[in-house]
């Protein structure tokens, strides 16, 4: 199972939030760059990134992701207010490997498909965030009426390569991953999913591998120091 430190952006700098809510920010680096090159350091091959202003609709990081990209020589999956082909195709050309579409994948499942054609399946990673079983969109803001489960099927049918699962109840709140609902999403479909969300100690990563999943996103567990880099990888060996 590959372990992605996250990198989430907000007003330039590397922030984590709890429950995905504007307001709840913990600064960790002033520089996100700098935040890149530790994890990079420490071992990661793939660093998690979102934009949060993107995704909340206010403005961008897009510079900042283009300079990490460049000075940071690990695999980035990105994501954050990704609403059309264009944005996703210029996160690509920047050498993004997976650009991850949430909202616009939700409402339009058509747009995996149009945007497979252009950079194929393994470059496009689907956010399923939900809240209770029910997918979250527009930032977290709104809960649809779709189960991930159903749509899960959906866009794996459309081209998506992976999916990124995250249970916003849990995000940044270190009370432990949904492991029932992601052992029910990696049975849903043949495609890796990525769990996020709820992780706390390592005894979590333990569990999480054990449901099947190819990777997980740590955030907060690890900016707080509850454990290192090196002690997942020792757990999971």
């Amino acid at each position: 199972m590959q372990i992605m430190p996250a990198v989430d952006l907000r007003e330039g700098k590397c922030v984590r939030l709890t429950k995905g809510k504007p307001g709840t920010e913990e600064t960790y680096y002033n520089d996100p760059i700098d935040a890149a090159k530790y994890w990079w350091e420490q071992g990661a091959t793939t660093i998690h990134i979102i934009d949060l202003d993107a995704a909340l609709g206010l403005g961008d990081n897009i510079e900042i992701i283009k300079a990490i990209v460049k000075e940071v020589d690990a695999e980035f999956q990105v994501g954050g207010g990704i609403s059309d082909i264009e944005k996703a195709l210029t996160l690509h050309k920047l050498g993004v490997e997976r650009v991850i579409i949430g909202t616009s994948a939700v409402k339009n499942p058509e747009m995996i498909t149009m945007l497979k054609e252009k950079i194929g399946s393994k470059h496009i990673m689907v956010a399923l965030d939900h809240v209770q079983g029910k997918v979250a969109i527009k930032g977290w803001r709104d809960v649809s009426t779709f189960t991930a489960f159903d749509l899960a099927k959906v866009i794996e049918d459309k081209g998506a390569g992976s999916i990124l699962f995250t249970a916003v109840e849990r995000d940044g709140m270190l009370t432990g991953p949904d492991i029932e609902n992601t052992e029910n999403m990696v049975r849903s479909v043949n495609i890796p999913v990525v769990a996020a969300g709820g992780i706390g100690k390592v005894k979590d990563v333990v569990e999480l591998a054990r449901t099947g999943v190819y990777g997980a996103v740590i955030g907060k567990a690890f900016y707080r120091n509850r454990f290192t880099y090196e002690e997942v990888l020792d757990a999971l060996k």
